[in-house]
């Protein structure tokens, strides 16, 4: 296995390196004040996400790779992906590492990639977007491998995430968009519990304001974002910025 992961890295590196000619090489980079994942705080303090990927073939196929960090050094996290876009659909494989000092799981060895000991997980993602006449984003995530296993640490949860979301306003340089967002376990054999929640529901609701702000000829697209978990009975705030982009 270990053999076979890193083939895939010298192939991603390798793809990286290739001529302009066969691709597009795309970077951005953003500051937030949490970092907020499917009505999960997995950060507080000031974060800075960066992401950089590789267009293939038209943009039918991106790889590349994603990092956060926060400023008190408590949040650390990389990760790898891939995805496959042909219209409206798109298939797309994340492969998480959260490595933060603080973890309660493997947190050492980026390459274990052993059902039963990686500090990882393989998340699948498949997208559907209706449309610029009717713009609803519909999405079924399943995290197919990694620490997402039962009590017994004897098989995975399947733990799956559905989320929509829709523009409900758009104008000028403003647009608003609200989303929500259910989990559940396709394995619940012994536990209803998921990687998001200790049952199966809703998770995530959520109001998001963007502001397309423009100095000179540079464009600083900021945002603030409300959460809500009514699962975990929580709620958060979200203000961030799009620093850098190209």
């Amino acid at each position: 296995m270990k053999n076979k992961i890193a083939k895939q890295y010298v192939l991603l590196i390798l793809l990286f390196c290739s001529s302009g000619t066969y691709g597009q090489l795309h970077f951005t980079a953003n500051i937030q004040t949490n970092h907020l994942w499917r009505g999960i705080e997995v950060a507080d303090g000031m974060v800075i996400t960066s992401d950089i990927s590789y267009n293939l073939l038209n943009g039918c196929v991106n790889l590349g790779f994603w990092g956060g960090t926060n400023t008190q050094g408590s949040y650390k996290e990389f990760n790898n992906h891939v995805s496959f876009h042909y219209k409206g659909f798109s298939l797309a494989l994340w492969d998480t590492y959260n490595f933060s000092p603080g973890a309660a799981y493997n947190n050492k060895e980026f390459f274990n990639y052993k059902a039963h000991s990686t500090g990882r997980f393989l998340d699948a993602i498949a997208t559907y977007h209706c449309g610029k006449s009717f713009p609803l984003s519909l999405s079924w995530s399943t995290i197919i491998f990694g620490r997402d296993r039962n009590e017994t640490n004897t098989a995975n949860k399947y733990s799956t995430f559905c989320y929509m979301e829709y523009p409900v306003f758009r104008q000028d340089k403003w647009q608003v968009d609200a989303s929500v967002g259910g989990t559940f376990a396709l394995n619940q054999a012994g536990s209803p519990a998921n990687f998001y929640g200790d049952t199966s529901g809703i998770v995530h609701i959520s109001l998001k304001t963007t502001y397309e702000l423009t100095i000179a000829t540079y464009s600083l697209p900021i945002y603030i974002c409300t959460v809500w978990n009514p699962q975990a009975n929580r709620a958060f705030l979200q203000i961030g910025a799009q620093v850098f982009s190209f």
